[in-house]
């Protein structure tokens, strides 16, 4: 049947020419985008879960980075730890050369060594810190508040070192001028510093190394103030390596242990120093006690490093085979894709020439009015 008012071989070819460009224009965009899914309508299940996933593999990447931190944290307190263990080995030595009878006449010097080895032990102990935390005092996490307002001393300190407990304050004016501030622990070392009163609207800071607090005060601090710092201590450390927030996905690290010569020795055999022969039969005892102890703590640092190390080994596999399972649900097959398009295009040509075909068909009706 010929009519003009319908071409209906014109609208077949159309529909099958829009058909064909469209599925066109979308391998256009897989091929030149590399996803097969670009959007949610291109596949609505595999859009919400490759989502998921990808979400998933950002969690567990930012979790491996908590890990790799958690573990230079640790590397940098074992350094530490490895450092004092040395010089308690050395102390141990000096210890038994003060012993002998052949070293009567050099103890002053063994001793003398003994002194700067115990002294550096501290100032590792309490300087090893990693962004601010303090890895090696056992002050890590801790705080101090005090339990009632002493006048122009800030409610809050920095534990340095202070061991759990009480920690009273006074505050007393000295003959020379300015204030003396005085801390006292529990086991009754007491320390005293002298400063003056802070111009108006400045603080000052006053480190108080005996006792292992730093406090500030401001313009209004007085004499006569008295009250009592309370020293918490921290908790583990706990780092977050895994995706979810579960205590599956923590782990904790116990930074509370100190290895300050204070917190090594306590508990040791008494010795006083190597100036004499018995002194030093003594240290030798006391400084195998501090090394026992040392070496004890430093093992849960070692077994924590492994577990690190097999957090990290697990959360490379997780993002490997998400980040696989994301790629294998939105990525494009660009073979695939390629074999697509240029199926369409020909189609489209073919389209393209078939509607044209179509439209000079219906001409033919014109033959009839001849």
């Amino acid at each position: 049947m010929l009519t003009v008012q319908t071409n209906n071989a014109a609208v077949t070819a159309l529909k099958n020419l829009n058909t064909n460009s469209l599925a066109q224009d979308q391998s256009l965009n897989r091929l030149s985008s590399g996803f097969r899914i670009n959007n949610a309508a291109d596949d609505a299940s595999g859009f919400a879960v490759a989502s998921k996933l990808d979400a998933q593999a950002g969690r567990l990447k930012a979790a491996s980075q908590n890990a790799i931190q958690a573990t230079a944290m640790v590397k940098m307190a074992d350094a530490g730890v490895n450092e004092i263990q040395n010089m308690f080995n050395r102390i141990q030595t000096l210890a038994t050369q003060a012993a002998s009878g052949n070293n009567a006449g050099e103890l002053q010097k063994l001793d003398a060594e003994r002194i700067k080895l115990e002294t550096q032990i501290d100032n590792i102990a309490n300087g090893t810190n990693y962004n601010g935390v303090s890895l090696l005092n056992g002050t890590a996490g801790a705080t101090a508040a005090l339990g009632a307002a002493v006048t122009g001393v800030s409610a809050s300190a920095t534990v340095t070192g202070a061991a759990a407990g009480a920690v009273t304050i006074s505050t007393l004016t000295n003959a020379g001028g300015g204030i003396d501030i005085t801390l006292t622990n529990a086991a009754g070392t007491a320390q005293t510093l002298n400063t003056a009163v802070p111009a108006a609207g400045t603080t000052a800071s006053l480190a108080f190394n005996d006792i292992g607090l730093s406090i500030t005060v401001d313009n209004n601090l007085v004499t006569g103030g008295a009250g009592t710092f309370t020293v918490t201590a921290g908790a583990a450390a706990s780092f977050q390596v895994g995706a979810d927030n579960a205590a599956t996905n923590r782990v904790a690290i116990n930074l509370n242990n100190s290895y300050t010569t204070a917190a090594l020795y306590t508990g040791a055999p008494a010795a006083a120093d190597l100036t004499t022969a018995s002194n030093a039969q003594a240290y030798m005892d006391k400084a195998s006690f501090a090394l026992n102890t040392l070496i004890t703590q430093r093992a849960d640092l070692g077994a924590t490093q492994n577990q690190l190390g097999f957090v990290q080994a697990n959360l490379a596999t997780s993002i490997e085979q998400t980040s696989a399972s994301v790629s294998s649900i939105r990525d494009a097959d660009m073979a695939m894709e390629m074999a697509n398009f240029t199926k369409n295009k020909i189609l489209t040509q073919a389209g393209t020439s078939m509607l044209a075909q179509a439209n000079q068909a219906a001409q033919n009706v014109l033959t009839l009015f001849r």
